[in-house]
C-alpha cells in the first residue's frame, strides 16, 4: 500500500488565510481551517443563491432533462460558445457582481472563474 505524502494545510499559501495553520494534512485544509473557511463563506443565501436562483435553475434543469444541449453562457468560459451536453455537470452562472444570472455554464468553467476571482 502506497502512503500519501503530507503537506502543510493549504491555508498557509492562501492569501485570505496566509500563515494561519502549520498543520500537516494529506490533502487541502485541516478540519479546523476547513470549518472556518466554510463559516467565512456564509450561507448560500448570503452568497446570492436565493429562491429566484432556485426557480431559474429548475427552469434550466427541465430543459436538460428533456435532453437538450444548451449553449454555455459563461462570461469567462474555458470552452467559449461550446454546448453543454444534457448529461454534463453544470452550474447556473452569475455576473461578477452577483446582480444577475447569466445562464448555464460548464461546471468547470463556472467554478474555476469563481476560484480565480476569490484568489486573484
Amino acid at each position: 500500500m502506497r502512503r500519501r505524502a503530507l503537506h502543510v494545510c493549504s491555508c498557509v499559501s492562501c492569501p485570505a488565510h496566509q500563515g494561519s495553520c502549520p498543520k500537516l494534512v494529506a490533502k487541502g485544509r485541516c478540519p479546523r481551517c476547513k470549518q472556518q473557511a466554510e463559516i467565512a463563506r456564509g450561507s448560500r443565501q448570503d452568497r446570492g443563491y436565493d429562491a429566484d436562483h432556485d426557480r431559474l435553475r429548475r427552469k434550466w434543469e427541465r430543459r436538460f432533462e428533456a435532453r437538450e444541449e444548451i449553449d454555455c453562457h459563461a462570461i469567462t468560459c474555458l470552452m467559449p460558445l461550446r454546448r453543454i451536453a444534457a448529461e454534463a455537470p453544470w452550474d447556473l452562472g452569475h455576473t461578477p457582481d452577483r446582480t444577475a444570472w447569466t445562464g448555464p455554464e460548464h461546471r468547470l468553467c463556472n467554478r474555476s472563474a469563481g476560484g480565480k476571482a476569490a484568489h486573484g
